[in-house]
């Protein structure tokens, strides 16, 4: 009887503190009543505003541009701006009633320079960053890194399809259109590494 008595207790005692646990725990991971996927960061600062924040003025002065950051940054952001504009005018052309492949593969060669020198541009504005600057704003270099990607695999896909006697103009304006967004998604990112940097 006594031990009875016992085992009896020791379960109320785990039953109270696995409730206790539960009411401060918010349910745990997936819970019963608690939220499941993501939690909402609504209202915290990310990105550079995020590390910004908690730096003295000594450390925000030690990675501010120099100059010559500034025109590489200029250099850099002027070929996004024309990859955008080739892009849309790619979309222009895949629009019209009839597709004139003489004239969408010229603007698409056009396009493909301006992609491989605004990549070197990049290159040559995060190669000229100290580490302290890298460090700074290593979470949008990667952001812009994939960006990037996505937009390799969408000119390619756009000259394979040219390569084609009859190409499909559906697939040059789906491929033009992602190609221009990357190219709107990678200006974002440069005016956060101008906010964390001060490049203009």
């Amino acid at each position: 009887m006594r031990n009875r008595w016992l085992t009896l207790a020791t379960v109320s005692l785990w039953a109270a503190g696995t409730l206790l646990f539960g009411q401060r725990g918010g349910g745990g991971r997936g819970g019963a009543g608690g939220p499941r996927g993501p939690q909402s960061t609504m209202g915290e600062p990310h990105g550079p505003m995020q590390q910004q924040a908690g730096m003295s003025e000594q450390q925000r002065q030690r990675i501010r541009a120099n100059d010559a950051q500034r025109e590489q940054y200029r250099i850099t952001k002027e070929t996004t701006s024309r990859v955008r504009t080739r892009a849309h005018e790619m979309l222009r052309l895949a629009k019209a009633a009839k597709l004139n492949l003489a004239e969408c593969r010229s603007v698409y060669a056009s396009l493909q320079n301006e992609i491989q020198l605004m990549q070197q541009e990049h290159e040559q504005l995060i190669v000229g960053l100290s580490e302290e600057q890298k460090a700074a704003t290593r979470a949008t270099d990667k952001e812009i890194d994939a960006d990037l990607k996505e937009l390799d695999v969408w000119a390619e896909a756009m000259d394979e399809e040219l390569k084609e006697s009859s190409p499909d103009p559906k697939q040059v304006r789906l491929q033009a259109r992602a190609i221009e967004k990357s190219a709107k998604e990678l200006e974002k990112k440069y005016r956060r590494l101008d906010s964390a940097l001060d490049l203009e």
